[in-house]
């Protein structure tokens, strides 16, 4: 896939600023810059039956919404698979739950941690609150930071739990977990999830050991 870059005047890159607590907890302050121009015209076509995985945070944000829509669009009618990192419940909830789930029925893994799964479900329970989700879209993958992850599709549940690791710093390590699961589940969609679930718990453990999110 072809990529282009596009310059936009007066505005800065994006940029993320981690502040790490002793223990490894992190928070973060952003500045998305250029990143909230983004369009439609932006987004290149995807290739028929690849897949296409979204940060939740272009939908959040009015203005790059219109691009987040149609990158899922696109890749629904060129037959792609798709999945989506909700982002964080803060944004969620200005955004509105309900307008959320609307712009993302079509979504085949949603990939949450425990709170955004709790807020866009309504479930206090993890478990409950991933057959929720599941329920509207094909399949869901909830963090649960130390207690590993769980995987719901139709009636399975699945539980794997985290891999040993020192924590120095917790950035990157839901993103790690995305790129482990991916490359597992995309190999074989219906395949085993334990080992999806595995795959990424296993990145993840391997980001948080160390500073930065490499």
């Amino acid at each position: 896939m072809a990529l282009t870059v596009r310059t936009v005047a007066g505005a800065a890159s994006g940029t993320i600023i981690s502040l790490v607590e002793p223990g490894g907890r992190r928070s973060m302050l952003a500045d998305r810059g250029a990143n909230l121009d983004l369009r439609p015209a932006d987004v290149p076509p995807p290739a028929p039956g690849g897949h296409l995985h979204l940060s939740g945070y272009t939908l959040l944000d009015e203005r790059p919404r219109a691009a987040g829509l149609a990158a899922l669009a696109a890749a629904a009618a060129a037959g792609c698979t798709t999945s989506l990192d909700p982002a964080s419940t803060g944004p969620l909830t200005a955004y509105g739950v309900e307008r959320w789930l609307a712009d993302t029925t079509g979504v085949g893994l949603l990939l949450p941690n425990r709170d955004e799964a709790r807020l866009l479900s309504g479930c206090a329970d993890a478990a409950d609150a991933a057959r929720a989700l599941a329920a509207r879209h094909g399949a869901v993958a909830v963090t649960l930071g130390a207690e590993g992850a769980l995987w719901a599709a139709g009636t399975t549940l699945v539980h794997r739990p985290a891999h040993p690791a020192r924590v120095v710093d917790t950035t990157g390590a839901g993103d790690a977990f995305t790129a482990g699961l991916l490359a597992v589940w995309l190999a074989d969609p219906h395949g085993d999830p334990a080992a999806a679930l595995d795959a990424g718990l296993a990145r993840a453990a391997g980001v948080v050991g160390r500073p930065g999110a490499r």
